[in-house]
């Protein structure tokens, strides 16, 4: 099934998308979008990623709506004010004016309730057009991870749902004929990749220097 979906997108682009202006200016807005994703998965200050993110995932809603794919322009516009919301609340932390708990904790609700009912609504009620109403499932399930990522400390929460998110975006871009947005969702998950090999270099090279510490006190 999905290699049939794959084909019918690629003789769609070929056939007559690429000839589109909606089709390429949709590719502009992706291709910005490219350009903030991948930088952000080189950053470990949570704020700037945060940043960062809600700024990529802005210029991808817009990318979506010109290929009429409505169910990601929604999730993508949410995502987009999500990560402004939660980046404020972070930059208040780093002034020493931190912003009362309970409303990371409401904000994170009303995000994850705007995020299901926005994906039944699109998916189940209106009935949009969508590669499939599994994938579009599975997208909401994995932005719910993004959203809980935001009001827990650290990063990693946020890059695994991000690299679960991104891998069934695949899908829902290629359905669509975006085409930058697929390679955004394949370099972003390359990206997150490297940052953990990176960590991992880092860790053993940490570990290695205490042993061989270790190995000199005890001589």
């Amino acid at each position: 099934m999905l290699v049939e979906v794959f084909q019918a997108a690629f003789r769609d682009i070929m056939d007559y998308r690429i000839y589109e202006t909606t089709w390429r200016i949709s590719q502009v807005f992706a291709f910005l979008s490219l350009i903030v994703m991948f930088w952000s998965f080189q950053i470990k200050d949570k704020l700037k990623m945060m940043l960062l993110l809600g700024l990529g995932t802005t210029f991808l809603a817009i990318s979506a709506a010109f290929l009429d794919n409505w169910t990601l322009t929604v999730l993508f516009a949410l995502a987009s004010i999500r990560n402004y919301v939660f980046c404020y609340f972070e930059w208040r932390v780093l002034k020493e004016r931190p912003v009362p708990r309970w409303l990371w904790y409401f904000f994170a609700g009303v995000f994850i309730v705007a995020t299901v009912a926005s994906t039944v609504i699109l998916v189940h009620i209106i009935q949009v057009d969508t590669a499939g109403t599994w994938v579009e499932w599975l997208i909401c399930l994995t932005l719910i991870g993004l959203i809980v990522g935001n009001v827990i400390s650290g990063t990693d929460l946020m890059r695994v749902s991000f690299v679960a998110n991104r891998s069934f975006n695949i899908i829902n871009h290629w359905y669509f004929a975006n085409v930058i947005a697929v390679i955004i969702a394949c370099l972003t998950i390359s990206s997150n990749i490297i940052y953990y090999i990176r960590q991992l270099v880092a860790w053993r090279k940490k570990r290695k220097m205490q042993v061989q510490n270790s190995d000199t006190v005890d001589r």
